[in-house]
């Protein structure tokens, strides 16, 4: 009998053998950090400080979007000519999945926007508490598609932001930190990734040979 849910983990883990998303990941964290960061170092009450505090929210809604199509463009480009592409019907959305995925993002932003309320010296810790959650979703991601750098990420994840925390690192300025910092790690595992696919997948020798005189 095949084992469908098995074949479709094995296509679920050949989506990262590139790496390609997790360098668009990383340019946007990194991208992400310094726009933290410089929303932090601006002076209170500037201009500068409010415009990068009200498309703040712009950023983050559009990052998925963004993000998806470079993915996307990079795969035609460098992975479907080598690999191919493979696709499974989609299920319909699961009511409970959905439900709890709303109720963790609920419960994480609240958490957030309340430890963001309470003293500075409480503030300092929301390093500790984005690497600490970021942490736990590439565990999950890890789990899911059997990736073993993502274990490795997930640590970093961690590491990073507990130890900007202990470091004094501040609160936004500590996060702007902690997302460039993070995201260079996931830019570093993606072009490792990517190295390590072009070698093992090169392109076809009928693609290699196209060219202005090939009939």
């Amino acid at each position: 009998m095949v084992d469908i849910e098995k074949i479709e983990k094995r296509t679920v883990r050949s989506f990262y053998d590139d790496g390609l998303l997790e360098i668009a990941l990383g340019a946007f964290f990194v991208f992400l950090g310094g726009w933290l960061f410089a929303q932090a170092a601006a002076p209170e009450g500037s201009g500068l400080g409010a415009v990068l505090s009200a498309l703040f929210v712009l950023v983050i809604v559009s990052a998925g979007v963004v993000v998806g199509r470079v993915v996307r463009f990079l795969k035609q480009r460098i992975t479907y000519p080598r690999t191919g592409y493979v696709s499974f019907k989609k299920k319909e959305p699961n009511p409970k999945r959905r439900a709890a995925a709303a109720l963790a993002g609920g419960l994480i932003g609240a958490s957030l926007a309340v430890l963001y309320g309470l003293s500075p010296s409480v503030r300092t810790m929301l390093p500790a508490v984005n690497g600490l959650l970021f942490a736990v979703a590439m565990l999950l991601m890890a789990n899911r598609a059997g990736v073993l750098r993502f274990h490795v990420l997930a640590a970093a994840s961690a590491v990073i932001g507990v130890g900007l925390t202990a470091a004094g690192a501040g609160d936004l300025k500590g996060v702007g930190l902690f997302y460039g910092l993070f995201g260079a790690a996931v830019i570093l595992s993606g072009l490792a990734a990517l190295i390590v696919y072009l070698k093992r997948s090169p392109r076809p020798a009928a693609d290699a040979s196209e060219g202005p005189d090939a009939h």
